[in-house]
């Protein structure tokens, strides 16, 4: 998003917002009308659409970050309808693109801040209104980006039983890992940079070391650096030390551990088993990521079932199948045509084999 932002296609404006430290609403507005000013100075009629629309609702420019005032008879809502529709209409000619990083944490924080001061929803009714803004203008475009999925923030925004589908009109991007060839090419490019040289055959190193990282680029990097490191000529057997030690490491260089902590931040509810005792939902996923992490063969939603049945006394199977869902949501699980489930990449389940204590 950082290379879109910064090398925009030539018909679209592009803002490109880190909004994980929003709290409420208006401070969200606030950023929009700061970050979207310098796109507004390059026709007087934009520029005096701007000052017109900071005039009405009293807002402020202090070293150059636009302050809405505490109490404003106009509102987020209506403000932020205004911004964003009159941004759109006087750059009639371009594709408007939004892009917000960590949006689902931002919700969260909204919602949690505007719930304690009595204004419940307001973080679905932000949802909404970019909904109705992306329909009403045909040159808007948005994407929603972050680290916890956003169906776990709907989720719970939801449990109102509010008739709100915010998103609907969004399609869903999931961000792959590289293709074989195109891993083994940025492996080779990683390791020329860091100027590697080979003991074994170049290919095969690069080979050995996406299979170990499961073609992801931020792992194939980490292990390049390293490797880097040894000051000598690698061999196969320097990839498989290295990874191993790196996979191992308590003080978590790979940032492993975020598979492992972030459960308790995405499965947050409690159900309630037989014996009137509460169970956290992350214990549940716990418990069926590692049946996964010891098991090779792929799982139908009967075999994960019987197994949780075993450690819980539970009775809801559609919990399971719901949580099953959420984990391949979460790029801990994937499944096959006929619905059977297995780890997604074998790198998460390695780690948590031996971050669980698992290994034989």
């Amino acid at each position: 998003m950082t290379k879109m932002a910064a090398e925009p296609a030539a018909d679209f404006d592009v803002l490109f917002l880190e909004v994980e430290g929003i709290d409420s609403c208006n401070h969200l507005t606030e950023l929009l009308l700061t970050r979207m000013r310098p796109l507004l100075t390059t026709t007087e009629t934009a520029e005096n659409w701007y000052s017109g629309l900071l005039n009405k609702i009293g807002g402020l420019e202090i070293g150059g970050v636009i302050k809405l005032p505490e109490m404003s008879k106009h509102g987020w809502q209506t403000t932020l309808e205004e911004a964003i529709g009159g941004f759109c209409q006087n750059r009639p000619d371009r594709l408007i693109l939004l892009m917000f990083d960590e949006l689902p944490y931002m919700l969260q924080k909204i919602d949690e801040v505007s719930s304690r001061v009595g204004r419940p929803h307001e973080a679905l009714t932000l949802l909404d209104t970019f909904r109705a803004l992306r329909q009403r203008h045909a040159n808007l475009r948005m994407i929603f980006a972050g680290s916890i999925g956003l169906h776990h923030v709907l989720r719970k925004l939801k449990h109102a039983n509010l008739a709100a589908e915010p998103v609907n009109n969004m399609p869903l991007i999931e961000i792959h890992p590289l293709e074989e060839v195109d891993a083994i090419k940025l492996a080779l490019q990683l390791l020329n940079a860091e100027q590697v040289k080979f003991a074994d055959d170049a290919q095969e190193i690069a080979k050995r070391l996406i299979d170990h990282t499961s073609n992801v680029p931020f792992y194939m990097e980490r292990i390049t650096s390293q490797l880097a490191m040894l000051g000598r000529p690698i061999t196969l057997q320097d990839v498989d030390i290295t990874f191993q030690d790196q996979l191992t490491n308590d003080y978590d260089p790979w940032e492993m551990e975020h598979f492992r902590g972030r459960l308790e931040t995405y499965y947050r509810g409690t159900v309630i088993d037989v014996n009137n005792r509460s169970i956290s939902e992350n214990e549940i996923a716990r418990c069926i990521l590692d049946h996964f992490a010891v098991t090779d063969d792929s799982q139908t939603i009967e075999q994960v079932w019987l197994i949780v049945r075993s450690q819980f006394a539970l009775t809801d199977r559609q919990l399971i199948v719901q949580m099953l869902k959420f984990l391949g949501q979460d790029h801990y699980l994937i499944c096959d045509a006929q619905k059977r489930y297995t780890f997604r990449f074998p790198l998460i389940k390695r780690w948590w084999r031996i971050a669980q204590g698992l290994e034989s």
